[in-house]
């Protein structure tokens, strides 16, 4: 990945990782019932599981680029309209927080295998992969080397932001279910979507 676009991709990945999403839901409402430690568990499996999502589509999107820049341009195209879809239906959205039911006592390897499924069987989560990392990717550096540099941002990131929806309790939860917060952060992650989207199409 090309340092000079980390500062767009860091509060890209930052805003994403903060919106309510299936992991964010399930980190807070095993957080209520299960409690921090517990809850660990399901993180470090959901983390495992974006890893290895994140890797998949490096790899595939990295053996399309050697294939043809034909096919890694219309993929970008594509991708750079998705992620404009995207910021549009997070900014007219109704903005919304799922609570989640409250969960009954579960086993750390459960809680381990819940967070990985979750992660890896979250459609979206792979297909906004698809679309967002072309636009990060460059021939000028290693695989491996951006593999390592997209993971080195992204896996603190959901940690952090789990973390924060695990441990926010009650204040957390009257705080995020404020319309106004979250109709504030859609609109935060749509702007750097639309952000990057036009970088994408740009460079092409």
């Amino acid at each position: 990945m090309n340092p000079e676009l980390l500062w767009v991709f860091i509060p890209t990945i930052a805003a994403i990782s903060l919106t309510p999403g299936m992991c964010m839901t399930l980190a807070f409402s095993l957080g209520l019932s299960q409690g921090y430690r517990q809850t660990l568990w399901m993180m470090w499996g959901e983390l495992a599981g974006v890893a290895t999502v994140v890797s998949t589509c490096v790899l595939l999107l990295a053996w399309i680029q050697s294939l043809s820049d034909v096919y890694f341009t219309l993929l970008a195209l594509a991708g750079g309209s998705y992620l404009l879809w995207i910021a549009y239906r997070l900014w007219t959205q109704p903005a919304q927080f799922d609570r989640g039911e409250a969960q009954s006592r579960l086993t750390p390897r459960a809680m381990l295998t819940l967070g990985y499924v979750t992660a890896v069987m979250n459609p979206k989560g792979w297909g906004f992969m698809i679309a967002l990392l072309p636009g990060f990717m460059s021939v000028d550096y290693s695989t491996p080397q951006q593999l390592a540099a997209f993971l080195g941002v992204m896996l603190p990131s959901e940690f952090l932001s789990m973390t924060l929806y695990a441990t926010g309790g009650s204040g957390l939860r009257r705080f995020l279910t404020t319309d106004q917060y979250l109709a504030n952060l859609n609109k935060v992650a749509a702007a750097l979507m639309v952000l990057v989207a036009k970088l994408m199409l740009i460079n092409l």
